[in-house]
């Protein structure tokens, strides 16, 4: 069997939880398709938006590779530890240090000059934040007391040279301390790839050397190169990448609720795995992506998940730090509580990155 469909049959068979067997019968025509849909082979030639990223098709591809897994009528194996489906709570560190006393005044100044109450309420917001030392682009207490004991991932940035980067002159002075507030919570840490690394070989192991020992890593922005990722987190030494998403829309980008090993073309060869993002709070809230309230956006965050119930998956959802705080996230902190608790209702199991990554390989073992 050539490695392309080998790969592909793997990624079947694991979908089930079943180990590698040759002896399974599955059509070359299935084969190919799931090749095709894993390495993203649809997108080679569609429009890219202004970050350099692929549009979604008018048509996404949904579920595939789970009904397709489903059709060669064996039995799926379950989750050790008996929950039905896994969701990796995951939140990329845009920004840091925003806060300060210098900032709610300069608020304040701007409220009384365009007489708005929301900016008002959000001087008086950041002053409060400055008096207790916390920092309202990170509130990582706001985050752990919504999710209590069930841990999750925060990707840190390590370099910002592109304007999308967001202000190092602020960032850089509080990454310590926020890297050790949030090991010392019992979070997991991971790499924010810079807008930029996708086009510098070698950047990855570069971004990824200051933070330590980390297993994974998801691109700013979502500017990944997959057709290089497998390549790129072989040589920094990392375990995942949880980049493959769609910013503009909810779903399966790959056409899989389930984690599955990167190609890495150059070898003919599975690489480190891709956990799928499956949901993303900016792509619910912002008005130039779906622009929706909180109620509204919960319909569609859960219509996202439902196939991930439905067969079994593990994927990951992105919540930006700020979109935890109890008054500046516009219900996107409630919002969040609601997931979890919907979560919690199927079935699944919420946790690290790290930690969906073990329990789904355990299946295996």
């Amino acid at each position: 069997m050539e490695p392309e469909r080998r790969y592909a049959l793997d990624a079947l068979l694991d979908a089930l939880g079943l180990s590698f067997d040759e002896s399974v019968s599955v059509e070359p025509a299935v084969l190919d398709e799931v090749f095709g849909l894993l390495t993203l082979a649809h997108e080679r030639d569609v429009e890219l938006d202004q970050h350099g990223r692929p549009l979604p098709p008018a048509d996404p591809p949904g579920p595939r590779v789970a009904e397709l897994a489903a059709g060669l009528g064996l039995e799926r194996r379950g989750y050790p530890g008996g929950e039905r489906f896994l969701v990796a709570l995951t939140h990329d560190v845009d920004l840091l240090g925003g806060g300060g006393l210098p900032t709610a005044a300069r608020k304040l100044a701007g409220s009384v000059a365009y007489r708005s109450r929301r900016r008002l309420q959000e001087s008086t917001t950041f002053a409060a934040d400055a008096l207790r030392r916390r920092d309202p682009d990170y509130p990582l207490e706001a985050m752990l007391a919504a999710e209590g004991a069930r841990g999750s991932t925060c990707f840190f940035l390590t370099r910002q040279e592109a304007p999308q980067d967001g202000y190092p002159e602020r960032y850089h002075p509080e990454l310590a301390g926020a890297l050790e507030r949030t090991r010392e919570a019992g979070v997991e840490v991971g790499l924010h790839a810079s807008y930029q690394a996708r086009e510098r070989p070698g950047a990855i192991a570069e971004e990824a050397r200051p933070l330590g020992e980390i297993q994974g890593l998801r691109h700013h922005y979502l500017r990944s190169d997959p057709e290089r990722l497998a390549a790129e987190l072989r040589e920094a030494g990392l375990r995942y990448d949880s980049s493959i998403g769609w910013a503009s829309r909810p779903g399966l980008r790959a056409g899989t609720p389930y984690p599955y090993r990167l190609w890495n073309a150059e070898r003919r060869e599975a690489g480190a795995w891709e956990l799928p993002l499956a949901l993303m709070d900016a792509t619910l809230a912002e008005e130039r992506y779906l622009g929706l309230g909180a109620d509204e956006a919960y319909e569609v965050a859960i219509a996202a998940l439902e196939p991930v119930a439905e067969y079994g998956g593990a994927v990951a959802i992105l919540w930006h730090p700020p979109s935890h705080h109890p008054r500046l996230s516009k219900g996107y902190d409630r919002l969040y509580r609601r997931l979890l608790e919907w979560i919690d209702e199927r079935g699944g199991r919420a946790a690290s990155a790290a930690e969906v990554l073990d329990r789904w390989e355990s299946r295996r073992a």
